[in-house]
């Protein structure tokens, strides 16, 4: 006979969840409706089996992957797969991380989604999926707080299962369906064990993540290093060529570093580079690529980025540069905030270059015309116009 699974360190079904909940949603004390969760077990009924025997296949493909390195996005598309394949449904969401766990990616993974899904804040089966730490199964008339989340998505039934790491909660594997009919007890037994499944698979790309950012992450500054970058730069180019779109590099150079580290010290030269790697980072996007080039050299990839898109950028890192002073206390002959700038070098894929190294030498040859020209500016590759 199987018993109910219990996973440990379950979150309580009680917990408050007012914080990061959309005031629409947001009812206090936060309480999950038990007429939502369904009791699973860890092991698979076999009336479940005579019912859904081709979801067999399904378990077995996602149980032989087991072990196996893969990242986070590639995951989370398998998992997907595999869901989809048990039980079908219109639209298709894996939601990962946990703001108790840092070192699991926050990512959101919408498939077959016609306009972005909620963000994982104001997703409400995420939270109650993660919480309770058991399926939940989402039919209208059953709460109203619901009704209101299904009615803003245009859904009419759904089904969120919490997936795992070795530690707790990870994050939520939700599927959703446009009309009748609802979602069944078993296709939450179905995709409980998927989760189960892919716990495990979640713990080693977990591990995988790590050493990725002990390799592709500079020491001091947390920035990505010229490994990654130049990995990174090759892909780029040829999705612009592919695409027939723009790609930006930008080359950053940190004028007269050199004068801080002979009047202070290498200590606050570093703590230096380690503040304005916050600074190039503050408003970047996720698509974007922020690198240690070398020294106090630093690259910028804009994706999908034009002329003007990458004069606005290289505008907005001189200007926040300018105005963050590095604040460095205590240091002796030092008493107040250092002010920095850059010099810049920018070049385009294709309008400059149709090869990453090719596009490399336009960007550096850019900003050396900068630094010759006075520094405390950017210059276009192939751009007579300097701007100061």
């Amino acid at each position: 006979m199987s018993l109910p699974y219990q996973h440990p360190n379950p979150m309580a079904i009680g917990l408050s969840l007012n914080q990061g909940m959309p005031p629409d949603l947001n009812v206090s004390p936060e309480i999950i409706p038990p007429q939502l969760l369904v009791e699973v077990f860890s092991e698979l009924r076999p009336e479940i089996f005579a019912q859904r025997l081709p979801a067999l296949n399904s378990l077995l493909r996602m149980a032989l992957l087991g072990g196996m390195e893969m990242s986070f996005p590639v995951l989370a598309q398998l998992v997907l797969d595999i869901a989809d394949g048990i039980t079908a449904s219109d639209r298709q969401l894996v939601l990962l991380g946990h703001p108790s766990d840092p070192h699991l990616p926050h990512l959101q993974i919408p498939r077959q989604w016609p306009q972005e899904p909620p963000p994982r804040e104001e997703n409400l089966l995420h939270h109650w999926a993660m919480a309770a730490g058991q399926p939940i199964l989402a039919r209208p008339g059953m709460e109203e707080r619901l009704d209101r989340f299904l009615s803003r998505l245009g859904m009419a039934h759904a089904v969120a299962i919490p997936l795992f790491s070795g530690h707790g909660p990870a994050g939520s594997l939700q599927l959703y369906r446009l009309r009748p009919p609802a979602f069944e007890p078993a296709d939450a037994h179905l995709l409980w064990i998927v989760s189960l499944l892919a716990e495990t698979q979640i713990a080693h790309s977990q591990a995988l993540q790590h050493l990725l950012r002990f390799a592709f992450n500079d020491y001091l500054t947390g920035l990505k290093t010229r490994r990654y970058f130049e990995q990174a730069l090759e892909q780029e180019v040829k999705r612009a060529l592919r695409n027939r779109s723009s790609c930006a590099l930008l080359l950053l150079d940190l004028d007269d570093f050199k004068q801080i580290n002979d009047s202070y010290g290498h200590h606050i030269g570093d703590e230096t580079l380690r503040q304005l790697a916050r600074i190039l980072t503050r408003d970047m996007r996720e698509i974007d690529t922020v690198a240690r080039f070398g020294g106090d050299e630093f690259a910028v990839i804009l994706p999908d980025t034009d002329h003007e898109g990458a004069r606005f950028v290289a505008t907005r890192l001189r200007e926040a540069v300018r105005q963050t002073p590095i604040q460095a206390a205590g240091t002796p002959g030092l008493e107040q905030p250092l002010h920095l700038d850059l010099s810049l070098g920018i070049a385009l894929a294709p309008r400059n270059a149709t090869s990453p190294v090719a596009l490399l030498r336009a960007a550096d040859t850019a900003l050396y015309q900068a630094k010759r020209n006075g520094k405390h500016r950017y210059f276009f590759s192939q751009d007579r116009r300097l701007i100061s």
